[in-house]
């Protein structure tokens, strides 16, 4: 009897450490995830940097944050929404958790064909912020160098850390005024760029083809897109991309020049 209750002990000592209080195994909340964020930022903050922003995480267990950044490398964290009229961050917490483990490329969680198409991260702006044109830089600026963690900041790309937007599978390295990088997978079927509206950027496009074939509108002209190429894509040209074999086309995007 008395090597029965030993064994029920040790069985039941392992049974809350796999099931029960064991910090380990409960998933953060969205404010412990929002300071993790924050504390790694504050390592990052140039002397002159002051912005002010939010964070809104919809749904069950979310909430509203304000997160101040001052010159020297302080950033501050309070609950509720900023006082001056700002920018913020809006999202739910199943994809702030992917953000936070590095699954999903913030830039990459705000993705859009249009402006007008929902992204599991969005920026919003309170009424009487400044316009989105004053505050592009920063926005972008934070959007990476807040969300992604650690130095140096390291992301993440392929079909698992992906969203399907333009048509085609998309992961985005990189983001500032004047620069858009990314990753593009086209699998059989798929087409990118397939609305006449979509077609044509004010500014030029780099497309460096990394695995497979694919098939490509280039302004007039149809051609074949495959491993070690790339093709210069100027401001004006229309382009659509599609793929009509099994092995998936992919390849890097880099956007650039005023208007990117």
């Amino acid at each position: 009897m008395k090597r029965f209750f030993i064994a029920l002990t040790v069985l039941f000592a392992l049974a809350l450490t796999l099931f029960g209080d064991d910090p380990s195994n409960k998933q953060k909340t969205a404010e412990a995830m929002i300071r993790d964020f924050a504390s790694s930022y504050q390592k990052k903050v140039t002397k002159k940097e002051k912005v002010i922003f939010g964070i809104e995480v919809q749904g069950e267990d979310g909430g509203k944050w304000c997160i101040r950044v001052e010159p020297g490398g302080k950033v501050t964290i309070h609950e509720g929404k900023p006082k001056k009229p700002t920018f913020y961050f809006t999202t739910d917490l199943e994809t702030l958790r992917k953000i936070h483990k590095g699954e999903l490329n913030a830039l990459t969680a705000a993705g859009k064909a249009r402006a007008s198409d929902p992204a599991p991260l969005d920026i919003k702006f309170m009424e009487g912020a400044p316009p989105w044109a004053e505050v592009q830089a920063k926005v972008l600026h934070l959007i990476f160098h807040f969300f992604v963690m650690g130095s140096p900041e390291i992301v993440y790309f392929g079909e698992e850390h992906s969203r399907f937007v333009h048509g085609g599978n998309v992961a985005i390295f990189y983001y500032a005024k004047g620069l858009r990088t990314g990753w593009y997978q086209i699998k059989k079927g798929m087409v990118i760029n397939k609305e006449a509206r979509d077609q044509v950027n004010p500014f030029p496009t780099l497309v460096i083809c990394i695995r497979g074939k694919g098939q490509a509108k280039l302004g007039e002209k149809v051609m074949t897109l495959k491993r070690g190429m790339s093709a210069y894509i100027p401001a004006g040209m229309s382009h659509m991309f599609w793929n009509e074999k099994e092995e998936p086309c992919e390849f890097i995007i880099i956007m650039f020049g005023e208007g990117a």
